[in-house]
Order: structure tokens, then C-alpha cells, then sequence
């Protein structure tokens, strides 16, 4: 808090009396910082000064130059496997196709900027986008960066903390955020796995998404040593993904994302299966999205093409997913954008993960919200009530309320 007080001090020899103003603020490292004037004017304007950030020499700083110091900054933190560098593409995207589209905004010098000033380029975002998570992620990116500039001592504040991005509320009616997959396309989906070309892979492969509800990622990140097999079922560990765009094995989405994950006996059968077909897995020198080059354990899924390395995800989907869904008839040929057809599949590999949720919540009784938290891998468990909430169902509960509420009355 800033605020400017009057601080007296004891009559001279002569009677008179001294008094000055004092100035305090809060600097960017957290310390209590002060200053004396001799008129009230002066404390009130430096302090105006302090939080515009003009102190601090930082006067010729713009808002893309903050943004692509913290970029570099960050990228040091890629390179040592400290953050993932897809968090990096993402500030890189908000600043290349966003921030310096709107000049004047990214001309803006940090001494200059205020919190209308982050909320105007906000606001015009989303005016153009109609995005309101595009306009979500910018001020999440604008945050992070002024906080950056706080840390340096180029900022006293963070204007853009005071924005808000108004999101669409739309009427709670309890229908689901997604839809599943009838039970007759489940059953074509596995019934198809088992006729292609490659049945034993399909199988293992459609029997781990719609039971082990793993992200594509993680499925197609998965080392074979990370299926431990039992007599009667397994356990999936999960500890690494596909980086889709740089086509390289990282960590798990967040903390969350390593667990354990249990399957079933056919589940367990099919991936045995599989690892028989396949024969044994290979090791492969690999370059990380930290750049760092070394040796990893083979895929549970390799490239089929060489037989080792990352299967990439747009040749799961080109040679796999289109044409196991093709024999299962889900496939549906739709013009694209220049009217030329293209196959278009009745639901990704993802909604299979939804599917083994609704599987897990069909159990009596059924699992609590934080066990199914931990077996999907969510972050938090909001994240899991906001997706599947309305999968929790108890209906003799809801009538013994219902019966327990008329008896009060009588």
C-alpha cells in the first residue's frame, strides 16, 4: 500500500517548528521503500511516478519488449527440461499474432501503462476474435509477463491483475459438456479393431482408451515397461507423453497427470497379445523438447514404420483411427473448406476417455469424486465435478431425501 503522511520533528532553538511529507510504497521486491519531500505535492507525485513504474529507468521499455524478454527468459527454462515448450509456443503465439497486432498497444511504454490500457487491448481482442478464451489466455499471458517485469524492477505493479475477461454463463440444465458414444458404436468400434489389417494392435490399443482413459498423448508416449502385467488384470504407469507439434516425449500434463492407472482382464489379454505380435521392444536415442539427446526404453506402440521410435499422432489418426472407424461404418465423407470431401470421424479417440469415465461412474457403488480425479489424471477436482458431475447419480439417496422432507411437515 502507497500512501504519503506528515512527520513533524521537534521545535528548533529558535521555536520553529519542521515538518515534512514521507512517502511510502511496496517496491517490485517486496520491501518497504520511502522517500521525503518537503511539500505534500511532491510526496503525491512521486508516488504517482512509482506506480506508473517510471522509476526504475525503465522509461524506454515497451509491452512487446517485456513480452520477449520473458519468452527468452522462459526458453532458458525449456532448454534445461525445467518447462514444457509448448508454454513457451503459447506466449510466443500471444505475442506474435495478438499483441504486436494491435501497434499502439505493443508500443506501449511500461512507464506509460495502465490497467485500462491492458483492458482496451482485452476488450479488442475479443471484439475481433469473439474468443473469450483467446481474451482468457492473453491477460493470463500479460499477467505472467508484467509479474516478470516486477521481478526485474521494471514494474512497481501489475496493471493487467486488475482486468477481467467476462465469459459466456450459460443456463445450467445438467446435460453434459460432451457427448458419449452410443453403446451399438462402442461395440462396432470394438468389433472393428478385431478385422483390420492390424487386429492384436487395435484391439490393445481401443480396449486401453475406452478402459484406461488415457489422453492420446499418453497412450502414444507410453514406454512398453510402463504396462505392468498381473495373472488377472495390469497397471498402466503413466509417465510420460507426446509432444504433438514437436513430436517428442515429456512429462505428464501436470503433477497430477503421473499416476497409476488399472485395467481389466481383456484389457490386460489384448496388450499380452500385442507385446507376443510384436515381438520385443527396442531402445532408441531420442531428442527431448529440452533438446538433450539420450537413450529411452522402447514404445509400448512404436512407429510401425520402422518398428521403433514415437508413433507421431497424425499418422495414429491417418493410419490407424480414420480407418478403424471406417470399418466400424463412423465415418462420414464431408467437403472441407475448399468443397473437397474428407473423412470425418463420428468422435475422436478422446471421447473414449469420457467413456471410461462413464464406465468407472456406471459401477455400484460408485467411486468418489476424488478417487476418479486421480484415475483420469485431472489437475484439480473441480476440473472432474465440471466434467463429469452430472455422471453422479444415487436415486434411492434423492428419494430418501425427497420422502425424509414430507415427513417434517407431516
Amino acid at each position: 500500500m502507497a500512501h504519503v503522511r506528515k512527520h513533524s520533528y521537534p521545535p528548533r532553538a529558535d521555536g520553529t517548528i519542521r515538518s515534512v511529507w514521507r512517502a511510502s510504497w511496496t517496491g517490485p521486491d517486496g520491501k518497504r521503500q520511502s522517500k521525503v519531500f518537503a511539500r505534500k505535492r511532491e510526496a503525491d507525485a512521486h508516488l504517482v511516478e512509482v506506480s506508473a513504474g517510471r522509476i526504475g529507468g525503465t522509461s524506454a521499455m515497451t509491452v512487446a519488449d517485456l513480452a520477449a524478454h520473458h519468452i527468452r527468459w522462459f526458453d532458458s527454462l525449456v532448454k534445461s527440461g525445467k518447462r514444457a515448450a509448448v508454454t513457451r509456443d503459447g506466449y510466443q503465439t500471444i505475442l506474435d499474432r495478438h499483441v504486436n497486432a494491435d501497434a499502439a498497444f505493443a508500443r506501449r511504454k511500461l512507464s506509460d501503462l495502465r490497467a485500462p490500457d491492458c483492458q482496451n487491448f482485452l476488450d479488442g481482442l475479443f471484439e475481433r476474435t469473439g474468443s473469450s478464451d483467446l481474451a482468457g489466455r492473453a491477460r493470463r499471458c500479460l499477467v505472467t509477463w508484467c509479474r516478470f517485469g516486477m521481478r526485474k524492477g521494471w514494474l512497481h505493479t501489475n496493471p493487467a491483475q486488475p482486468c477481467a475477461v467476462e465469459r459466456e454463463v450459460s443456463a445450467r440444465d445438467g446435460s453434459p459438456s460432451f457427448l458419449l458414444p452410443s453403446h451399438e458404436q462402442l461395440k462396432a468400434l470394438i468389433a472393428a479393431a478385431g478385422d483390420g489389417t492390424e487386429p492384436i494392435r487395435d484391439t490393445a490399443i481401443v480396449r486401453l482408451l475406452m478402459f484406461g482413459g488415457l489422453r492420446i498423448s499418453e497412450l502414444l508416449g507410453l514406454a512398453d515397461d510402463a504396462v505392468e502385467l498381473r495373472p488377472s488384470a495390469a497397471t498402466i504407469r503413466v509417465r510420460e507423453r507426446l509432444d504433438r507439434h514437436y513430436r517428442t516425449l515429456d512429462r505428464p500434463k501436470s503433477a497430477k497427470s503421473r499416476r497409476d492407472v488399472p485395467i481389466g482382464t481383456a484389457a490386460a489379454l489384448a496388450v499380452r497379445s500385442w507385446r507376443l505380435a510384436r515381438g520385443p521392444s527396442r531402445a532408441f536415442t531420442h531428442t527431448n523438447g529440452s533438446y538433450q539427446t539420450h537413450r529411452v526404453p522402447g514404445r509400448l506402440f512404436p512407429d510401425p514404420a520402422s518398428g521403433t521410435g514415437v508413433w507421431c499422432y497424425n499418422d495414429f489418426i491417418n493410419q490407424c483411427w480414420i480407418p478403424l472407424m471406417r470399418r466400424a461404418g463412423l465415418v462420414e465423407m464431408l467437403p472441407d473448406s475448399k468443397g473437397k470431401k474428407r473423412p470425418v470421424t463420428a468422435f475422436s479417440p478422446h471421447a473414449l476417455r469420457h467413456v471410461a469415465v462413464s464406465l468407472w461412474l456406471s459401477q455400484v457403488p460408485q467411486p468418489s469424486a476424488k478417487k476418479v480425479q486421480t484415475m483420469v489424471g485431472h489437475a484439480s477436482l473441480q476440473m472432474t465435478m465440471d466434467l463429469y458431475g452430472h455422471l453422479w447419480k444415487d436415486q434411492g439417496q434423492d428419494d430418501a431425501i425427497a420422502a425424509a422432507s414430507e415427513r417434517l411437515i407431516g
